[in-house]
């Protein structure tokens, strides 16, 4: 039976006050202050003789601390360096704005509570409220499995019990069930018991722990079972902590409203499936972040990675019975069984949501990188249900009457290196599935060759990327962008850049996604980079919403003004409504002679930069020129001259002492229709450094590159866009390639060059193959030299490409001149 602690004589004489005061009718309440002040009580369990709690005479084991009922305002100290052997179940409970803290005291190691196997928690706390745990290392290893948890609190009262934290802690060799329940398999455990009427918690906070090698997980807040009615835990927050090596999942949360799990980074879990005694609960399946019965989770800026569980072995999963659940600004990478999963409604016993569809899903801003694959990971699993990006066990969660009875997907971004066969839509049900989603404004870099489901429903897919391998069901997409995204490192396998993690998949700001996406209502205002996004304004495609770092402003007009642009020399041009490349607006010059500049100042000396922008003519034939002046060199431009949208790509380098630049969009003199320009870019590179061999054959002869198969190509003294030769193709089949080396896996380039041909009409293409992805090239018609500018990136394990000009068929030459390729920074 727990002792009663003595209390002080103040604390005596106040209750004898309370007790005369109450005979007499009234009722004096102490004060706050006195409530929360409380008495410490100290443990050193390496001191030889058990003493009285205080810090002078400590007591040196934990059957002290258990055989004692604090109060509101006690602490319990461990002494730091020290360690404690045994389970502590101490007494009381604290009151709302006076807890009752454990935690350590004097300076060094964490004092250390070893339960040495025993089965049940280090610290359990039964029907006991406003407790603060924090500070202490906790540990209970055993060669055999057993139920075992770190902390454990447990409410079987009936009601609503208030305020656990538990934080700072490192909780590590929990040798519990990997397949067994949760709360009681757990680093922390927070618990209802069966009761009638439901028991439930408010305000729990796990934050800020190292939980490592705990089986079955880090972090629990669940019912003893399945099948627990409508009882909500309230005020839940999960942030902060670090898990790896968990045998089953990370983070758990069932039958919670409101639940927060934010900023946890949760590594190498799911290797274990062992469960308890037959008759028990057993469940090897298990995921990183998850939550069942639950309304109202937020789940964001958490990090989920080589998840290896071969049952599921998602980094996250919305399973039965949830109601307006948001995943948002998560990174995923390398997790066995994909990024999400997502569970259908089945039947548990005694459990009535379990059987109604998950509805009020919205997964936004996450990021998902070599999901469905443990390539890379220092162990993999095996799997048993198949993987995919998004990974959907039966057909998709419906349910009639939401606001969101669909599940929402958008401004994702989803990345899949080449050699792995990862789908991005996978259902365990097949390739056809019943039900619907939306899905708009997501960027998929696919290198891999996995596919997506279908649905039978009408799904909505809109101003989506797909880059990369475009595998047989893609989905079709109207407003769909199939360019390079041009993301800064993408699968991170650059690992010298400065952009790791989740800033891989920032964007240069030539980048295609920039203000390609649609508005989507209610979109959270902020992407996963802590851009904003706008209610209005067309967002970028995938998680990223920043401008790459543009050094222009109103790059893309979206102002609907022309500010910082001025007007050049001339007729004037203006800010339009109409014919945007993307977004709503875009600059449209008058006829003849117009334009506008934007000064750029603060550049650096000696250093070569990139312009590009997007340009085209009302009128075919006349030009609209892309440029820049006033650098320090030889002003420079490329001339447009299509009705539809060209990207123009132009190098200049200032000079030695220039720090200011003047960029331009000119329509030429002598047209009678409008020019219109959009998405302006300019960005430093680190390197000018073009990687491509006698880039303008100027040697006079065709070395290093090689005949491509077919009718033979030569390099002739005539036809040349600038110096003295050019490649000449055959009429057709014919064309030059170089395979060049020494380029940086992962990373992104671009490849300009100029081509034309002999008829008006047939068709000459600059392209690049063989860099890890899909090969890409762009084609000319005209009789005139036009700029072919390719962006692309190299595979995860790829440092060259072959690049190449190529005449298909037709009856006259190509050619082809000063082909440039540059990595960007």
């Amino acid at each position: 039976m727990k002792r009663r602690r003595t209390d002080r004589p103040g604390r005596r004489a106040s209750r004898i006050l309370t007790l005369l005061a109450t005979l007499a009718g009234v009722l004096l309440l102490p004060a706050p202050a006195a409530l929360a002040a409380g008495t410490s009580y100290y443990v050193n369990c390496s001191a030889t003789t058990n003493g009285t709690g205080t810090q002078s005479s400590p007591w040196n084991s934990v059957s002290s601390v258990n055989s004692t009922t604090f109060a509101a305002g006690d602490s319990i100290l461990f002494a730091t360096g020290t360690t404690c052997t045994g389970q502590l179940s101490p007494g009381g409970s604290g009151a709302s704005g006076s807890n009752i803290s454990m935690s350590s005291y004097g300076s060094g190691a964490k004092p250390i509570i070893d339960a040495a196997g025993a089965t049940g928690a280090v610290i359990h706390l039964l029907n006991q409220q406003y407790w603060d745990i924090g500070g202490l290392e906790l540990v209970d290893n055993a060669s055999s499995p057993a139920y075992r948890s770190g902390v454990l609190a447990e409410n079987s009262s009936g009601g609503v019990l208030h305020h656990i934290r538990v934080h700072d802690m490192y909780i590590h060799n929990i040798a519990g069930y990997g397949g067994g329940w949760y709360s009681t398999n757990a680093g922390v455990g927070v618990q209802t018991d069966h009761t009638t009427p439901v028991s439930t918690w408010d305000d729990v906070v796990v934050e800020n722990n190292t939980f490592d090698h705990v089986d079955r997980i880090a972090v629990a807040v669940t019912p003893d079972a399945d099948g627990q009615g409508t009882g909500l835990t309230t005020g839940t927050v999960i942030r902060g902590n670090t898990m790896t090596y968990d045998g089953a999942d990370d983070i758990l949360v069932v039958k919670n409203d409101g639940a927060l799990i934010e900023g946890n980074k949760a590594g190498y879990g799911g290797a274990k499936s062992t469960c308890p005694p037959s008759g028990q609960y057993c469940n090897g399946a298990s995921a990183g972040i998850w939550m069942s019965g639950s309304s109202n989770t937020v789940v964001q800026n958490n990090e989920v990675y080589c998840h290896i569980n071969g049952a599921d072995g998602t980094g996250f999963d919305v399973d039965w019975g949830n109601h307006n659940t948001t995943f948002q600004y998560n990174y995923s990478h390398q997790n066995l069984g994909g990024f999400l999963l997502v569970m259908p409604p089945f039947t548990i016993a005694n459990e009535p949501t379990s059987t109604v569809p998950s509805d009020g899903t919205v997964v936004r801003y996450n990021i998902s990188e070599n999901d469905g694959s443990n390539s890379g990971c220092p162990a993999s699993g095996t799997q048993t249900h198949g993987g995919g990006v998004l990974h959907f066990v039966g057909g998709v969660p419906n349910q009639s009457g939401s606001s969101f009875a669909i599940p929402q997907f958008y401004n994702n971004t989803f990345s899949v290196r080449d050699g792995l066969s990862t789908p991005i839509l996978y259902s365990r049900a097949g390739t056809s599935i019943s039900g619907a989603l939306s899905f708009q404004n997501n960027a998929v870099f696919n290198y891999g060759s996995g596919n997506y489901f279908t649905t039978t429903g009408t799904s909505t897919y809109s101003n989506n990327l797909f880059y990369g391998n475009h595998p047989s069901r893609e989905p079709t997409d109207a407003a769909k962008v199939t360019a390079d995204p041009e993301f800064r490192n993408a699968g991170n396998a650059n690992t010298s850049s400065s952009y790791t993690g989740k800033n891989a998949y920032q964007v240069h700001p030539s980048s295609p996604v920039i203000r390609a996406g649609t508005v989507i209502s209610s979109n959270g205002g902020s992407d996963a980079f802590g851009n904003a996004v706008s209610a209005t304004a067309a967002p970028n495609i995938g998680a990223y919403n920043g401008t790459g770092g543009n050094l222009l402003g109103n790059a893309g007009f979206e102002t609907g003004a022309l500010s910082p642009w001025t007007q050049a020399s001339g007729s004037a041009s203006s800010v339009t409504a109409a014919n945007a490349h993307t977004g709503s607006d875009a600059l449209t010059t008058a006829a003849s002679g117009s334009g506008s500049n934007q000064a750029l100042t603060g550049l650096s000396p000696s250093t070569t930069y990139l312009l590009t922008g997007w340009g085209k003519v009302a009128t075919a034939g006349e030009t609209l020129a892309i440029g820049v002046k006033g650098f320090g060199g030889t002003e420079t431009y490329t001339n447009i001259a299509t009705t539809s949208y060209s990207q123009a790509a132009v190098l200049f380098t200032t000079g030695s002492s220039s720090t200011t630049a003047t960029v331009y969009c000119w329509k030429n003199a002598g047209g009678s229709g409008a020019g219109y320009c959009d998405d302006l870019a300019v960005e430093p590179l680190s390197s000018a450094t073009n990687a491509v061999t006698n880039p303008g054959f100027e040697t006079g002869t065709l070395t290093p590159w090689i005949q491509s198969t077919g009718t033979a190509s030569s390099v002739v003294a005539s036809n040349a866009r600038t110096g003295t030769y050019a490649l000449q193709t055959g009429a057709s089949a014919s064309g030059g390639i170089q395979t060049v080396s020494g380029l940086t896996s992962g990373g992104s380039y671009l490849l300009a060059a100029w081509a034309k041909v002999g008829t008006a009409g047939e068709e000459v293409a600059v392209g690049v193959k063989s860099f890890g992805g899909t090969e890409t090239y762009l084609r000319a018609s005209t009789t005139s030299y036009a700029q072919q500018p390719l962006f692309f990136t190299t595979g995860a394990s790829t440092t060259s490409a072959a690049v190449y000009c190529y005449k298909n068929s037709g009856s006259a030459a190509g050619y082809c001149d000063d082909y440039t390729l540059i990595k960007l920074s």
